[in-house]
């Protein structure tokens, strides 16, 4: 029977959905478990109680005493120690210890020493902006932040990636962990780390490790697996231990990929710091919250800009540091002499220009008088009230079709059917698409989230996440078509699609909330722009690994550039499409739930909410963990999809 399901899937499931939808409009409104923002279930008030009693611990258990309490003190002290040299003032003084003349001087020199003039120019002008901006201290916050994740998470990820990179075993611990720090959305890292190491720079620092250090490893680790062997094999064959094999031959050989893997680290980590402003960490992320709370998209702007500046900083310095080597002709001795000559004319350049920087004010403190805030707030707000006013009909009016046409029918189904049916369907559709071990997960991991009690806020972010996963993959795949079949237009989307995978998800919120208010679509609209890039990147590969032969078949055959796409390329890159559908939806799982800061509901709401009021704690800590729960079960059902495709 299941055989002849798979065989006519396709049909299978329309009729499916079909039945789901008559037995959600007959069945409305019943067993929907949903549940007011104020009350507790048993489940949360449990995890409420030991969230008291935690707090009530932190000076009395040995584990805070001696684990959690010493971890928090000296990560902070790292990071403070970080921030008085580039950010806060210290005994009394106007500034920090290196002034702001000072820091662009050490960039400016790294970068050129690491990389090309060209870079290095490019990042002093960009963090020049940042402070023309008037966001120069938040700006060395977020810098000082990132720096000291970013050298943890190294310390941490590069021996475990070399390792896991050396044996099978250590990979296969290791990947079950890799791929659930993938799939959870980073909003709900911070609740429980909170509460075990307080608000503020551990807590955030602890949270950014997490996020990062996954990538590390598997970078690393792919750096060290794909290598050449047989460089390995001369170096054993000579007599060498593993240990110089490791040091002389397979780590210089995986230096660059490594220092790609830098680069990857130092973006998330970024990105997830300015996230962190919601636990108190310091930096961009706080303008960007306090923007948000007081809904003015000028002031956002502002800050959203340096955020933007200082992601294509790091981005452009760390990914140039990767491609240093442009000629595999080596370097004369005259231009290594003249290359060494440059640098350290440079470095002394910087020494003096950090020296100057501690005594003089004017190059200590950022001129106030260069500042450009405030009329870049007021001609953002000009243009956000002309979209919204004069534009009303694109912005106001898109939103609302989307709403009552495919947002609200869909809830309906999703939330508001009893959960009963909602579950049976959903495991059906996991039967079909991926088996029975797939549809046995999916069933526990339902039942979880309906034990739990907040089945209805489950699937009000649900609902947001399928709706802007279809909205993406309708504009990714046009695009992905696009990339793949038109080098021109690869090269003309390539910017825009490494710029977009490059900023902090949280910079989003600000333009969209400006466009559509405070509403479930600002949420939708942000989890679009932010995976559109990944969708866009993953179907341009798809279509272009179609083989040539089969394209040159249909057209001989007659078929015109309709036809090609749909009858051979689309169906040749089902994988493709499949896999751009889950990391899509992934993608817009985590932006749907950091929108509860702005109006979705939904779970993230509930984390929120539950960081900022006490007696909620409990509620927002579980539904941090229904928002995993959720994002396994779209992950999995979508992978054996991918899989059986």
């Amino acid at each position: 029977m299941l055989e002849k399901v798979k065989q006519h899937k396709g049909y299978f499931l329309l009729g499916l959905v079909a039945i789901w939808w008559a037995l959600a409009k007959l069945l409305q409104g019943r067993d929907t478990m949903e549940l007011a923002v104020s009350s507790n279930t048993p489940v949360t008030t449990v995890f409420g109680d030991a969230a008291e009693s935690i707090r009530g611990n932190r000076t009395k258990s040995p584990l805070f005493i001696y684990l959690f309490n010493p971890i928090r003190l000296a990560i902070t002290g790292f990071v403070e120690f970080i921030r008085t040299y580039i950010s806060v003032p210290t005994n009394g003084a106007p500034a920090p210890y290196i002034g702001w003349f000072g820091v662009i001087a050490i960039v400016g020199f790294i970068v050129y020493a690491t990389s090309r003039l060209r870079i290095a120019l490019l990042s002093v002008a960009l963090l020049l902006a940042c402070g023309a901006l008037g966001m120069w201290q938040f700006t060395m916050d977020t810098i000082a932040m990132t720096i000291a994740a970013v050298l943890l998470s190294l310390a941490i990820g590069i021996p475990l990636g070399i390792w896991a990179g050396l044996s099978d075993r250590v990979l296969k611990i290791l990947t079950p962990m890799l791929d659930l720090a993938q799939i959870l959305p980073t909003l709900v890292y911070l609740a429980p780390l909170a509460l075990f190491f307080m608000i503020g720079v551990a807590a955030a620092t602890i949270a950014t490790m997490v996020y990062s250090i996954p990538i590390t490893i598997r970078i690393t680790s792919h750096a060290i697996r794909t290598l050449n062997f047989s460089p390995v094999e001369a170096s054993i064959s000579m007599g060498a231990t593993n240990k110089q094999t490791l040091r002389k031959v397979q780590l210089p050989m995986a230096k660059q990929m490594i220092v790609l893997g830098i680069n990857q680290t130092v973006m998330a980590a970024l990105s997830f710091v300015v996230i962190a402003a919601l636990i108190a960490a310091p930096g961009l992320g706080k303008p960007v919250v306090e923007a948000l709370i007081i809904r003015n998209v000028g002031r956002g702007f502002v800050a959203g800009f340096a955020v933007v500046f200082v992601a294509i900083m790091l981005d452009r310095a760390t990914s140039a540091a990767a491609k240093k080597q442009q000629s595999f002709i080596p370097p004369t001795p005259a231009q290594l002499k003249a290359r060494r000559n440059k640098v350290i004319g440079a470095g002394v350049f910087a020494a003096v220009a950090t020296l100057l920087s501690s005594f003089v004010e004017f190059l200590a403190v950022f001129p106030e008088k260069f500042s450009i805030a405030l009329q870049v707030e007021t001609v953002t707000n000009k243009v956000n009230t002309f979209l919204t006013t004069d534009l009303y009909f694109l912005t106001v009016g898109f939103k609302d079709l989307i709403s009552n046409w495919v947002l609200n029918p869909i809830e309906d189904v999703l939330a508001r059917a009893p959960w009963y049916v909602t579950v049976t369907m959903f495991v059906i559709v996991a039967l079909v698409m991926g088996g029975y071990r797939v549809a046995i997960l999916t069933f526990s991991l339902l039942m979880l989230i309906v034990g739990s009690g907040l089945w209805f806020d489950a699937m009000i972010t649900l609902t947001q996440t399928i709706v802007a996963t279809l909205l993406t993959m309708i504009i990714g795949i046009g695009l992905g078509i696009w990339v793949g079949r038109s080098n021109k237009a690869d090269a003309f989307l390539r910017p825009f699609l490494d710029a977009g995978q490059t900023l902090p998800a949280f910079v989003y919120l600000v333009p969209m909330l400006g466009l559509f208010g405070p509403t479930r679509f600002t949420a939708i609209a942000t989890g679009i722009i932010y995976s559109i890039p990944v969708v866009v990147k993953i179907v341009g590969e798809g279509i272009r690994a179609v083989p040539a032969t089969i394209v040159e078949a249909a057209t001989a055959a007659g078929s015109n550039v309709r036809q090609i796409i749909t009858k051979v390329q689309l169906p040749a890159s089902k994988k493709a499409l499949l896999l751009a559908t889950n990391q899509g939806m992934i993608f817009v799982l985590a932006v749907i739930v950091i929108g509860g800061f702005v109006g979705s509901g939904g779970l993230g709401y509930l984390v929120i909410l539950g960081g900022s009021k006490p007696e909620l704690q409990g509620k927002g800590l579980v539904a941090g963990l229904v928002i995993l729960l959720l994002g396994v079960t779209i992950d999995r059902i979508a992978q054996a999809a991918a899989k059986r495709a």
